[in-house]
């Protein structure tokens, strides 16, 4: 039997509150050596492409438990603030208890409906959450009122959108979250006021940036 999109949601949200206690270890731990560096060289690349400065503003949304919190502290600094954006409450308990600095914010919330106020952040982080908005066109505006002119949207994941929809769909959970072919995407950009600087799709990377 097919089902709704709020049953589909709702198995999504599910899903991700059941498994943020073991989010890191499952996806972020080497187990040949016990640390959480497994994608190390990955974050490089990434964090290299990011024009992220001291007292910058910073929306990292789907943030699950954090894993980009320490990367983006360092660059932006005790004079930035980071609001963790995430739908999934259990995700944003676990990330609340990893990450204590003073000016980190931690938020509930679906990205079409942030809570946060129009021009208000200098950066959006979308890291591998993009397939599993609910409503992709209504989070892309929403997030792009959000962000300052001549800030930067950014939307990454370690894996090509070949490799990531194969992998969503052996997942019952997040079978239905499928990260759009190219054409998709740049219509979903353009429609949100930004204009793309970047569009990489190769195996291992996905990234784009956009300027607004």
């Amino acid at each position: 039997m097919k089902m709704t999109q709020d049953e589909i949601y709702r198995t999504r949200k599910d899903f991700f509150n059941k498994h943020a206690e073991d989010w890191h270890d499952a996806w972020y731990k080497d187990n040949a050596t016990g640390r959480y560096d497994k994608h190390a060289r990955d974050f490089q690349r990434l964090f290299s492409l990011l024009p992220l400065n001291a007292g910058a503003r910073v929306l990292d949304v789907g943030c699950g438990t954090g894993v980009l919190v320490p990367f983006i502290l360092e660059r932006i600094t005790a004079s930035g603030v980071l609001y963790e954006l995430d739908f999934a409450d259990r995700m944003i308990a676990v990330n609340r208890s990893l990450h204590q600095a003073d000016n980190t914010r931690f938020i509930v919330a679906d990205a079409e409906n942030a809570p946060l106020d129009h021009a208000s952040c200098d950066a959006v982080i979308c890291f591998s959450c993009f397939p599993h908005f609910h409503d992709r066109e209504k989070a892309m505006l929403m997030l792009s009122r959000i962000l300052k002119p001549n800030g930067f949207f950014a939307v990454s994941h370690f894996d090509s959108s070949e490799a990531l929809n194969r992998h969503h769909e052996s997942c019952h959970a997040v079978a239905h979250d499928r990260l759009p072919d190219k054409t998709t995407m740049r219509a979903l950009f353009r429609t949100a006021g930004l204009t793309i600087h970047m569009f990489t799709d190769e195996p291992g990377f996905y990234c784009i940036i956009a300027g607004k």
